[in-house]
């Protein structure tokens, strides 16, 4: 019997009777070029899969909080009373400072993790869920803005600014990852990041 032969592309084996999907470890140097989109990935066994399907949960988050937020605000007991334009006007300097302090995460690796793909990895997974974090603050502000105005305007203020930042800022797409990547490698060090993300994914204490 003739053995088949083919041809890989993409981290897939191209046989003459069929495709055939294998997972394939990716070299040192893999790159944004290795990334099939955004969607395309989460059909994938990779880090970057793990990662892209978590943020998308996540992304919920936010709108559930504005959904409920008219709801939570008729709850409010007039403790404090703001004007609404009043805590309207702390949600754009709330948002510009999360812009200012995510874009300046990460710091750059250290000369001693040259090479360490585990290093950047978990640098570049704290750096997502920080961002995360000082962005959907933003929308979250708006809650407690609206309940001491007693009025929705601070919580829709604070979702058309914060939403935009979480999406920008957190969401794990090829530019962000690229940013990030580009912050880590700024003293020179490189970080394998690409080839982290794209590697297979296995759980701690998986067997094989």
């Amino acid at each position: 019997m003739r053995a088949r032969t083919g041809t890989v592309r993409n981290g897939r084996v191209r046989l003459r009777f069929g495709l055939v999907v294998v997972p394939v470890d990716p070299s040192p140097g893999a790159g944004p070029e290795g990334d099939p989109g955004y969607l395309a990935s989460l059909r994938t066994a990779t880090l970057l899969a793990q990662l892209r399907r978590a943020f998308l949960g996540l992304l919920a988050v936010p709108v559930g909080v504005l959904a409920l937020s008219p709801y939570i605000v008729r709850l409010e007991t007039h403790t404090v009373d703001a004007q609404p334009l009043w805590a309207c006007a702390v949600v754009p300097l709330a948002a510009a400072g999360a812009l200012v302090t995510a874009r300046r995460l990460p710091s750059a690796l250290p000369r001693d993790a040259a090479g360490s793909r585990m290093s950047a990895s978990e640098s570049f997974r704290a750096t997502l869920f920080l961002r995360f974090a000082l962005t959907e603050g933003v929308v979250l502000l708006g809650l407690p803005l609206s309940m001491a105005a007693d009025s929705f305007l601070p919580m829709a203020l604070s979702f058309c600014l914060g939403y935009p930042l979480v999406v920008a800022l957190a969401l794990p797409t090829r530019g962000t990852i690229e940013r990030i990547r580009a912050r880590m490698e700024a003293g020179g060090v490189s970080s394998g990041l690409w080839a982290s993300l794209l590697a297979p994914y296995r759980r701690a204490g998986a067997k094989g």
